[in-house]
């Protein structure tokens, strides 16, 4: 007994440096091969800083091919990401991309460690380094190669929810705002919480966002007039699906990570399709209104918005599900209470893992969403059993 007490500490000493090691390994890699979006928020910047419209794609396409030698898409983000890029901006750009990856390093391991005071699962040691690692290869490195805003997104929604969870409703409130600088991803969530917050007569975040919107909204109006009459142009809508020349016509088709996307990979197209999600949107809206009405805690109940939000989301791409991370975490939690259910624990996220070697593009990795929906629904099938037993 006392040899393995004495082995826990040394084993827990080599996870973490394996944890170290492989990810910076894995940012490295990330940051060599892969490069992509960054160009266009840099291009957006410092669009920004010469007086242009970002959103104009004339404007924009210049400066991403300025800067990275080809075309890009459009440019969708709400102006104070814009606001918020135009430091690296001012920088050159190979200079302003390592400094993108670092900071996405950074924001990808506090936003674990906020998880970690939201979430009492793993204990530090070994199996919490372990987890971190697995859900760094899942989850953080294709969003790093991607040069992508999921870690960002993930970072602000624990940095919310930590701030809500401890009634901070001033700071709550100004972080929901925030993350809507990305609405087809965080929309739904912030919807979601805003009326479990109103039902539960905890005005005070609701009022602080909407404030923080109404000045950023009328800051981006002064700055950039007319900046959003850009949004309406069809090169707008074309770009989210086809990926566009300097001149802005259609190139090739883009590969997105939804539910029509990954039926389509299978062959159902069509009504059956459509018919398919029809039945998943009623059945996951009625999940995030219970979840509304039952849930006990933001935490719960973010778990729950997040996952029905990346089951039905019209349009996402692989690159957005670093926030699944909570709910991954949060099941896990919920199935380690029962000392029965660890091998359930390990098939879960082995099946997680395993969901990125399926397919040959991002289409496929709508796997993992399934694989989480079909543990979250077998994790409560074996908790009512429980209660029924007693």
């Amino acid at each position: 007994m006392a040899s393995s007490s004495k082995a826990t500490p040394i084993i827990d000493f080599i996870a973490l440096s394996f944890l170290i090691a492989l990810s910076l390994a894995l940012a490295i890699l990330a940051y060599s091969f892969g490069g992509v979006d960054f160009g266009v928020y840099y291009a957006a910047g410092r669009v920004f800083l010469q007086g242009g419209n970002p959103y104009d794609y004339s404007q924009l396409v210049t400066e991403i091919v300025s800067s990275t030698g080809a075309p890009n898409n459009p440019y969708y983000y709400a102006p104070w990401f814009t606001w918020a890029l135009t430091p690296l901006a001012l920088l050159p750009f190979e200079t302003a991309r390592i400094l993108w990856a670092l900071l996405n390093f950074i924001f990808w391991f506090w936003g674990l460690f906020n998880l970690s005071k939201l979430i009492a699962w793993p204990l530090i040691g070994w199996r919490r380094w372990g987890m971190y690692l697995l859900v760094t290869f899942v989850f953080a490195w294709g969003t790093w190669g991607s040069e992508q805003v999921g870690v960002l997104i993930f970072l602000i929604l624990t940095f919310m929810t930590l701030s809500l969870e401890r009634e901070k409703w001033l700071s709550g409130g100004i972080w929901m705002a925030l993350l809507l600088f990305k609405p087809n991803i965080t929309a739904f969530p912030v919807i979601a919480l805003t009326v479990w917050l109103i039902l539960r007569g905890k005005w005070k975040p609701v009022v602080s966002m909407a404030g923080a919107l109404m000045l950023m909204a009328v800051l981006s109006l002064l700055v950039s007039p007319g900046w959003y009459l850009e949004l309406l142009q069809p090169d707008k809508v074309t770009g989210l699906s086809y990926t566009l020349s300097e001149s802005g016509f259609v190139q090739v088709q883009r590969y997105t990570t939804t539910m029509l996307n990954w039926l389509s990979a299978y062959g159902i197209i069509g009504i059956t399709a459509y018919a398919i999600y029809a039945i998943a949107a009623l059945a996951g809206l009625l999940v995030a209104v219970q979840a509304i009405y039952k849930a006990r805690s933001i935490t719960q109940l973010m778990a729950v918005v997040i996952l029905v939000n990346f089951a039905l989301v019209p349009y996402a791409l692989f690159y957005d599900y670093p926030s699944l991370v909570l709910t991954l975490f949060l099941i896990n939690a919920e199935l380690s209470t029962n000392p029965k259910m660890i091998w359930i624990q390990g098939l879960m996220n082995g099946l997680v893992l395993s969901s990125l070697f399926v397919g040959d593009n991002i289409t496929y990795r709508y796997w993992i969403v399934v694989v989480i929906i079909f543990f979250a629904i077998l994790g409560k099938v074996i908790a009512a059993g429980r209660h029924e037993a007693v």
